[in-house]
């Protein structure tokens, strides 16, 4: 296997692959459209000259057998059905795992036996009702013949485009399949349909009394050959290359301007097969040839370059911007200024912005590569379910970094097949309802500035916090006593604990209890915000907000008492001055009331980290709201670019995102403010935030 020709093999052939897919499921719903025929059968023919580069034997059969039906589909010999697509499908999930193979350094092995005889029949011509994608459906009546009933041509005499009388053939599906094929017909046939129109008077009969002799009104084999070439082109039904194209005569040649001239125009025939004439093919070919000219000219403006050295690329701005902070922090700590020093540092600050800004770009990708494989995801679980989905995608060309993108796969995943298993009805139960028995869902992504919002959300039956709660108490997950001092909202995330579901009994799409506590893992790590909202009888809304980028990172540092640490400026709303009259005691928790509305945990981070609780009026004490809760500190120091580095050592559960370099140049703890306000949620009275007497308690 030749390594250098597989690694440019490999992400031409992905690309293909997804947008195979993409065509396929838009074939679906416009079984007619030629383009994408096309596009389709060209991605399974490069794949297939791909592969055969590689020596990839497998690959190339399994691809061969592919590009066959989609011959025959663009050629309409075939018509586009359900059996045909569900087959494509499933043919692309085998490329998917044959290329997996590749990428190991290992050849491919067969495909499916089963799955490779149903393509090969889809492409014969055999009845999609003979054949689905589990199998063949059973019927009483089998058919004797296995393909589709046969044609016969037709000829008739009109007058042509000049005015000159002319022979016009016509294909028409016969009602028996027990006749002949239907590029053949036999020379008794084809001379009894003449006589019937014309008897002994057919264009080119010289003599009346010569009626024994061979006439104008035979044909040869060859010439209608040809006849038959100009109606179908290389796509005659039966059609052999080799046969026809064996020998070049003069009578061949001859007999061609013969054919040109009884033959109508091929705009004029019209056939049940193929109701396009050739000239609307050849204007519906032209903008595809434009495309891929357009295409090709795009891409010798592209550079393909391997993601590690990106990566590293990054890496490397992050230390340079590590260094301008400190750089700035030393000119800002002498003396004395120095006008030439100062200009030094706001130059560099220029430019290591410009730098940092150029290479988070190359990083961006478009939200479309999320959320391509996602209509496949829906048409797939909605069948399974028996359920009528309709999936609106908005804002596929917003950009966010890859290190996001490649993250967000399988959460993206989850969450349709949990809308889909556990917010969308039935069609019967919508309907009984008063809504649309086809349900609705919509996964967006809008940008936000610094961020990127992705939402997915339903009009399906929403969350019963109340039904969640109990489930979660009779499960194990949470006891009876937490149960008592969840709010409704804290009630509905349940949903993202691990192992819990709603589900009794595990099934394809979900019981588990694995795939939300995936969604929330996954968007913590990457820096994010996961938010619910949830109506009952209306639907259901998931939205995850994520930084453009996830190389450096804003961050505000804080002091506890004579340590620093940092928290992550995305996630923070806004600073506090702590009023004691607002602090309050609640279900053995100590809360904070924000305004006349709004009560949130406080999270003592002396308690919690220093295991001695913050005293409010025996020293300093701000507070730092986030979405979760007011963390407690004892004094807020400013924000910097930072960039975060992994700790390794720490157990998986903490509370800490990372480890960063301040401007001193000292090693500085990132703390995740969700984790710290989910402990202090989880383990109410075993944390007391401010030991103090509480005026105006409840």
């Amino acid at each position: 296997m030749d390594m250098e020709i597989l690694q440019d093999y490999l992400p031409e052939a992905r690309e293909l692959l997804e947008k195979a897919q993409d065509d396929t499921l838009r074939l679906e719903s416009d079984p007619n459209n030629d383009e994408v025929l096309a596009s389709v059968f060209r991605a399974f023919h490069t794949l297939k000259g791909g592969a055969g580069f590689l020596e990839a034997e497998h690959l190339v059969s399994w691809t061969h057998h592919l590009e066959d039906l989609l011959d025959k589909l663009r050629s309409h010999t075939l018509v586009v059905n359900g059996a045909m697509i569900d087959a494509i499908l499933r043919g692309l999930d085998v490329i998917d795992d044959m290329l997996q193979q590749l990428a190991c350094g290992e050849y491919p092995g067969p495909g499916p036996e089963e799955l490779g005889q149903l393509i090969q029949e889809l492409a014969a011509g055999k009845r999609a009702e003979q054949v689905s994608v589990n199998g063949p459906i059973e019927s009483d009546a089998t058919p004797s013949n296995p393909f589709p009933p046969e044609a016969t041509l037709l000829v008739s005499q009109r007058p042509t485009a000049a005015g000159e009388s002319g022979l016009f053939l016509e294909r028409t599906e016969s009602a028996s399949s027990s006749e002949t094929a239907a590029d053949e017909i036999t020379d008794a046939e084809f001379e009894a349909t003449l006589d019937a129109l014309y008897g002994n008077k057919a264009p080119g009969v010289t003599s009346a009394s010569d009626s024994g002799q061979l006439n104008s009104d035979e044909i040869s084999p060859e010439e209608f050959e040809q006849v038959l070439d100009q109606l179908y082109g290389q796509q005659a039904p039966g059609y052999e290359q080799p046969a026809l194209t064996a020998t070049v005569s003069a009578s061949s040649i001859d007999s061609e301007k013969a054919t040109a001239e009884i033959a109508p125009p091929t705009q004029s025939v019209s056939t049940t097969t193929n109701p396009s004439s050739e000239a609307t093919n050849a204007s519906k070919a032209a903008p595809p040839a434009r495309s891929a000219a357009a295409a090709q000219e795009a891409a010798d403006t592209t550079l393909r370059v391997d993601a590690a050295r990106l990566d590293a690329v990054m890496n490397q701005v992050g230390e340079l911007v590590l260094l301008r902070n400190r750089l700035s922090s030393a000119i800002g700590s002498l003396g004395e200024e120095n006008e030439d020093m100062l200009r030094i540092a706001r130059e560099v600050d220029i430019t290591v912005n410009d730098i940092q800004s150029t290479v988070m770009r190359l990083r961006m990708q478009p939200c479309k590569r999320l959320f391509q494989q996602l209509p496949r995801v829906v048409r797939d679980a909605s069948r399974q379910l028996g359920k009528e989905v309709a999936l609106e995608i908005v804002g596929e060309e917003v950009e966010i970094d890859k290190a996001v993108v490649d993250a967000l796969s399988g959460p993206m995943t989850h969450l349709l097949r949990n809308s889909l298993d556990h917010g969308v009805e039935l069609p019967a139960d919508r309907q009984a309802a008063g809504k649309a028995r086809s349900a609705k869902i919509r996964v967006a992504a809008i940008h936000l500035g610094d961020k990127v919002r992705i939402e997915v959300s339903d009009d399906g039956r929403g969350i019963d916090s109340q039904f969640v709660t109990r489930k979660a108490v009779d499960k194990g997950v949470i006891t009876a006593e937490q149960a008592a001092r969840l709010s409704e909202q804290e009630a509905v995330e349940l949903i993202f604990r691990p192992g819990f579901s709603t589900n009794d009994q595990v099934t394809d799409i979900s019981g588990r209890g694995v795939g939300m506590d995936v969604v929330k893992e996954t968007v913590r790590k990457l820096r994010g915000r996961l938010d619910i909202q949830t109506k009952p009888g209306l639907g259901t809304s998931i939205s995850m907000e994520f930084p453009l980028t996830m190389a450096v990172l804003p961050v505000l540092y804080l002091r506890l008492r004579r340590e620093i640490y940092a928290l992550p400026v995305s996630s923070i709303e806004s600073l506090l001055d702590i009023q004691e009259s607002r602090i309050h005691r609640m279900s053995g928790r100590s809360v904070y009331r924000v305004d006349g509305t709004e009560v949130i945990p406080m999270v003592d981070l002396g308690r919690l980290l220093h295991d001695r609780p913050l005293r409010l009026g025996s020293e300093p004490i701000e507070g730092i709201l986030t979405e979760r809760g007011l963390i407690m500190v004892s004094e807020v120091l400013g924000n910097e670019d930072s960039v975060v580095k992994p700790i390794d050592f720490l157990a998986e559960q903490n509370w800490y995102q990372g480890a960063t370099i301040s401007g001193k140049g000292n090693v500085v703890l990132i703390l995740d403010a969700g984790a710290l306000a989910n402990h202090v949620i989880d383990h109410g009275g075993d944390s007391t935030i401010i030991n103090v007497s509480c005026k105006g308690a409840a």
